[in-house]
């Protein structure tokens, strides 16, 4: 759909929250509490396919993962029923009455096995203060130096290095990390740099404009990560990383092949 006409179309629809099942895809009958004006493609289930799909065939029962910018809980609806109630997912949502929506998702689905986490994670351990725009539920930084005319979201933030051990005990493995922070890829990954080494999970990171890419193969390099990369959707396969397309990264001592830059 043409973007003028997707944003027209955005704002014409509900704002109101509320519980919806979701209509198709990979998580089809659970429940979603969002807004039709927020998150359409949560509640019709078009929305992350080829996400959703690499999960299916990656993702384990009895596994921890992280989703890091979660929003409103879709990947974290389907990462939770493919880890199973012996598993476990940490679901990272700054946004305040963005994470009392995912709480209400987590209880309509019973979910025990899936834990709100109201913080973004960033390089500088905590909690801290950030400051950054929000729009549809979500703080997003890629909206900085832009005309912004909605709203700004104070959150708090700390690193995952310094949370992990006292959220889920300094022992419990990492399994695979999912990472969508509209723009704030950097300091996240800088901020997991000790989890990254010692647990070496799976990551699927999603880029956006105004990240430096060489920066972050340099990051993920010092966290024992290989340079190569393979995008979740074939079809955006290529030699660079794009915006708003999710990556494979794999640990250096099992690298799959991959794309490369």
């Amino acid at each position: 759909m043409n973007p003028c006409l997707k944003r027209w179309v955005r704002r014409a629809l509900p704002r109101t929250g509320g519980a919806h099942r979701v209509l198709f895809g990979h998580v089809k009958g659970t429940i979603i509490y969002t807004s039709w004006h927020d998150y359409p493609g949560a509640i019709l289930g078009t929305t992350e396919r080829p996400l959703l799909r690499w999960f299916d065939d990656n993702v384990n029962p009895g596994e921890t993962w992280l989703d890091v910018g979660a929003h409103y809980g879709y990947t974290a609806l389907a990462l939770s029923r493919l880890v199973g109630p012996s598993g476990r997912v940490y679901a990272f949502e700054p946004v305040v009455s963005t994470a009392g929506c995912l709480a209400r998702t987590r209880d309509l689905n019973r979910l025990d096995q899936l834990t709100i986490v109201p913080l973004a994670l960033d390089h500088q351990p905590g909690p801290h203060l950030l400051r950054v725009p929000a729009t549809r539920g979500m703080a997003d930084s890629t909206l900085r130096g832009a005309h912004h005319p909605g709203p700004e979201e104070t959150i708090f933030a700390t690193s995952l290095d310094q949370l992990w051990p006292s959220l889920a005990g300094a022992d419990q493995p990492i399994h695979g990390i999912k990472i969508d922070v509209q723009a704030m890829e950097a300091q996240v990954i800088a901020g997991m740099r000790q989890c990254l080494l010692r647990f070496a999970p799976r990551l699927v990171i999603e880029f956006h404009g105004g990240v430096d890419r060489g920066q972050m193969l340099d990051l993920l390099a010092a966290a024992g990560y290989s340079r190569e990369f393979a995008a979740v959707n074939p079809r955006a396969a290529g030699a660079t990383l794009s915006d708003d397309v999710s990556y494979v990264f794999s640990p250096e001592a099992r690298c799959e092949s991959s794309y490369t830059r």
